[in-house]
């Protein structure tokens, strides 16, 4: 019996490779010799250890003179458990040059004389024998690109043209849109010049250099390695209660339940030394090397705000567990290591005068371990502030807004602050840009990011995951920074004055000369970066932005001796937290960045990495209030501490210190801000930090008009919280109040003709911009003041406030969509009810020019507003009534005011032209329709109450 078994699996073996001839594994002779293939190429040597020879990953081969790469597969290369890790850096050549570009997870299958390389699917799984099959079957693999074998390598394994394979298909490596990057990679293949060629026992490092189609040299590096989980390591579920990244799929095995989505967290592997000691050194730490590229100055604060995380470690049990080296040009240490390298974790610092940082990691795709992270840090939110009306103001004015009034906005682009405060040149190119954008569908699902996790939100680089998203900390330091430059030339003017002051036989009492880092104080600056590198290192260790969690201490207790120095002002380092400048809202100035890392932090972290203990025990504190977690998509929903860049328990706090900053410090900007010997157009500079500083705070208090506080916490949760609480009505309509002073009046921008004749701008062609010399002072105004009735006004704000006056018992108070209105009205239109008394001319006219600018932009809304149909909102149609009927009580007193004969020409003028704008758009409304089906029109003055004509 058993012979015959054996010939009958002989005779089926035989079959089968005489039935399948095109894709059975052929012999070595059925290729070139390999010393003919790699004839003219010099072999790479991997290295040793210690005495040992290693066996490298792949065996490469190379050839300088036309930059051709030769790589021999691993041998287990089709195995079933065999999978690579290719990632990829765009090294030089760009910008962003050093920053994690795209990542595959792939693995090989042969054909015959050919190999295709395969990205594995890996977003929907079985969780059981049954489901497994039927996934398997309908969610195939991808093959990338296929290749063909010329020869068979030393070890077993297929030699492939590895620059062929990667150079020549850079595309499919690379992320064409990477950093708003939209042209894709077309390398001149025919320059190609090999800069970088090692391997090592678990991976390959190879890059290139090659001109692209426009001329430009760019590096491109490939990482290659296999992907094998660490021993030990297991994947911890996601909780939305605490903010991580993740790594998810969707398990079609699963019918119990109401979300068949399984979400780890992406996290390191740290496992203690010595299980037996409270405190334990890991037994591999997470080592971060600075490069030698940040400057000798700054490396402290590096080193600093990297190791600011050990603290949170240490609660859970682990000792050191971050580590830092400086790589260092001048005495070669760590020289030898690639920052691109995966075996490695580099903080870079690039001078590219972009104000950006960034965290971004890599990770196991099946169980979330983080394998690889790259922090780089650019220069330019340290240097003078420049250009940032046109370029940080729409993005400031910008926050909070939701998709739903992003297509309003698509639809009605004079409410968009993208096009009203950008330069005018470029208003029209933004409009269609916009609308375009709005036609197309955004799914995260089309990137490319399986290996750095699929989290949708990340608050890093682009629409998803950790390599497609906005981190815009640093962005905000620039405002801080050019902030910090101007209260500094204060400083030193009123030094000199009280200088001058001093008697001459009186001795100067000596002062400690503060140190001085690129002319800022080493004390404000250094933390400002330790702050920012440490916010980075905390996307690096798994944690999302957290931007609720400003809100723990009021102005007042940040700068108090109880908390600067002792302990964080904020909650978590996650969060956008503006600088801490204290203008009379506290004992002392506080401390101007975070110190460390929060409490939020450390319950993170907890969660994250805690050895012991039960996860559920530790979410069960979720509901402090140190402990609140709101994230990138919540920032255009109700809640409005959910915002980045606000600060303060009471953020209207805040906003009042921002306002009395801006109003001080425009005050002295011709005296004290411009110093002898500087160019006038530092005045314009000057005066348009103010108006960010106004703009910013009117804009954050936009946010708590409507707004509903979110809760993440589950049913059970101690307190048994509501996930839903409006905020209160006090506080909006300070908040109203609050934005309608400091916006929509004269006074509010501190303008005079003596400021005006000094904001010029710059001599110099390369800085002047496109801005005429003479500032345009109604164009930027009346932008402004746009774009702040788009905050204040836009449908999805009226929305929340109309929902919310059905959240609230009918018995107690809450702000109307009604009241909201009429607030708005009487204060863009205010003068209507002055108008008798006065006594005007041409130049002192009831109405100033910046009024009947913002007068006749309000008109546009409420005809926008009253317009609007088939826009799907339920809410629409009472919006539309009541901007109706605004506009016909405008009508009236506009009436009653064009009578007035004490008017000037200019007001009476633009009287006149606003009653007539109003009284043809009423006559021109019909209602369609008269409940038959018919065509028949009813006049709306006659649903109004008003008296047909014929009648009167």
């Amino acid at each position: 019996m058993r012979n015959i078994r054996e010939i009958c699996a002989s005779l089926a073996v035989a079959a089968f490779a005489l039935c399948s001839c095109t894709t059975a594994v052929l012999a070595d002779d059925d290729f070139p010799p390999l010393e003919d293939v790699i004839d003219g190429y010099e072999e790479i040597s991997a290295p040793t250890r210690g005495n040992e020879e290693i066996s490298p990953f792949m065996q490469l081969w190379k050839r300088d003179s036309d930059g051709q790469m030769l790589a021999e597969l691993p041998k287990n290369y089709t195995s079933s458990k065999h999978r690579e890790f290719i990632a990829t850096t765009i090294a030089g050549g760009e910008e962003y040059a050093g920053l994690q570009n795209d990542n595959l997870y792939v693995y090989w299958r042969k054909y015959g004389k050919r190999v295709a390389l395969i990205a594995e699917n890996l977003d929907i799984r079985g969780s059981d024998d049954e489901s497994k099959s039927s996934v398997g079957r309908i969610f195939t693999d991808t093959v990338l690109l296929d290749l063909p074998i010329l020869c068979m390598g030393p070890n077993g394994g297929p030699v492939i043209d590895l620059d062929s394979m990667l150079v020549g298909n850079a595309n499919t490596f690379l992320s064409p849109d990477f950093m708003g990057s939209f042209s894709p990679y077309f390398p001149r293949t025919s320059l190609l010049k090999i800069k970088t060629a090692k391997v090592f026992e678990n991976n390959i490092e190879v890059a290139f250099e090659a001109p692209m189609s426009d001329g430009t040299l760019k590096t491109m590096h490939f990482s290659i390695s296999q992907i094998e989980g660490s021993d030990g390591y297991k994947p911890r579920m996601a909780d939305q209660r605490v903010g991580y990244f993740t790594t998810s799929y969707a398990d079609y095995g699963q019918y119990d339940g109401d979300d068949s989505r399984v979400r780890y967290i992406n996290r390191w592997h740290l496992e203690k030394r010595d299980d037996d000691l409270q405190l334990s050194p890991p037994v591999k730490p997470i080592v971060f090397y600075i490069e030698h590229t940040t400057p000798v100055r700054y490396r402290r604060w590096v080193r600093d705000g990297i190791l600011s995380w050990n603290r949170a470690f240490e609660e859970v049990g682990i000792l050191n567990a971050i580590e830092v080296r400086q790589q260092d040009q001048e005495t070669g240490l760590h020289m030898d290591k690639d920052p691109e390298d995966v075996q490695y974790n580099f903080v870079r610092w690039l001078n590219n005068n972009i104000s950006t940082a960034i965290g971004p990691s890599r990770v196991n795709p099946k169980t979330g371990e983080i394998l690889d992270a790259d922090i780089v840090l650019t220069d330019g939110w340290i240097r003078t502030f420049e250009g940032q009306f046109t370029q940080l103001m729409p993005e400031t004015a910008m926050q909070g807004m939701t998709d739903e009034t992003k297509a309003w906005f698509a639809t009605h682009p004079n409410w968009d602050p993208r096009v009203r405060l950008a330069h005018p040149s470029d208003r029209e190119f933004i409009r269609r840009s916009i609308a375009i954008e709005a036609a197309q569908a955004h799914s995260p699902d089309t990137l490319r990011t399986r290996m750095m996790g699929d989290e949708p939100w990340d608050g890093l680089i682009g629409r998803s995951s950790q390599m497609n998203g906005g981190c815009t900390a640093a962005e905000g330091r620039q405002m801080d920074v050019a902030l910090m430059r101007m209260t500094m030339a204060f400083m030193r003017m009123q030094d000199e004055e009280e200088s001058d002051e001093e008697s001459e036989g009186e001795e100067e009492e000596e002062k400690d000369e503060e140190q001085m880092l690129d002319g800022m104080p080493e004390s404000f600056i250094g933390p400002l970066l330790a702050d920012l590198v440490a916010h980075e290192v905390g996307h690096t260790l798994g944690l999302r932005h957290n931007f609720k969690a400003s809100a723990l201490y009021t102005m007042a207790e940040m700068n108090s001796e109880e908390i600067k120095g002792n302990e964080p002002f904020t909650a978590s380092v996650m969060d956008y937290n503006p600088t801490n400048f204290n203008f009379e809202s506290g004992e002392i100035q506080g401390d101007y960045a975070m110190i460390g890392i929060g409490e939020y932090d450390m319950w993170a972290i907890e969660y994250g990495y805690t050895l012991e203990g039960e996860l559920d025990d530790i979410l069960e504190r979720c509901n402090e209030p140190a402990l609140q977690f709101g994230t990138d998509e919540d920032t255009g929903g109700p809640d409005p501490l959910a915002r980045r860049y606000d600060f303060s328990k009471n953020p209207l706090d805040f906003a009042e210190n921002q306002i009395r900053m801006a109003q001080h410090h425009r005050g002295n900007i011709i005296e004290k801000f411009v110093e002898e010997g500087d160019s006038w157009d530092k005045a314009r500079q000057g005066y348009l930090v103010t108006l960010s500083l106004q703009t910013r705070a009117t804009g954050m208090m936009a946010n708590w008009i409507g707004g509903t506080f979110v809760h993440r916490n589950k049913k059970g949760d101690p307190e048994e919280r509501a996930p839903l609480e409006v905020v209160p009505v006090d506080d909006q309509r300070k908040a109203l109040e609050f934005v309608l002073q400091n916006s929509m009046y004269d006074e509010a921008f501190g303008l005079t003709p003596e400021l005006l004749i000094y904001m010029t701008n710059s001599a110099w062609r390369d800085r002047r911009g496109r801005d005429e010399a003479a500032w345009p002072v109604h164009d930027r105004i009346m932008s402004t003041q746009a774009s702040t009735l788009s905050q204040l006004l836009n449908p999805t704000v009226l929305r929340r406030v109309y929902d919310n006056e059905f959240r609230i018992p009918a018995d107690q108070d809450a702000l109307t969509m009604v009241e909201l209105v009429n607030t708005v009205t009487n204060a863009v239109w205010s003068e209507l009810d002055d108008l008798p008394n006065g006594n005007f001319t041409e130049r002192s006219p009831a109405m100033s020019s910046l009024r009947r600018n913002l007068q006749t932009e309000y008109l546009d809304r409420l005809f926008d507003l009253a317009n609007e149909e088939g826009s799907g909102m339920a809410a629409m149609k009472p919006i539309s009534d009541i901007a109706t009927m605004t506009l016909k009580d405008l009508n009236g007193k506009l009436e009653a005011a064009v009578g007035q004969d004490n008017l000037d020409a200019y007001s009476r003028a633009h009287l006149m032209d606003s009653q007539e704008r109003i009284e043809k758009w009423l006559e021109s409304l019909y209602v369609v329709g008269n409940g038959s089906g018919g065509g028949g029109g009813m006049p709306l003055s006659f649903l109004l109450g008003e008296e047909p004509e014929g009648n009167r």
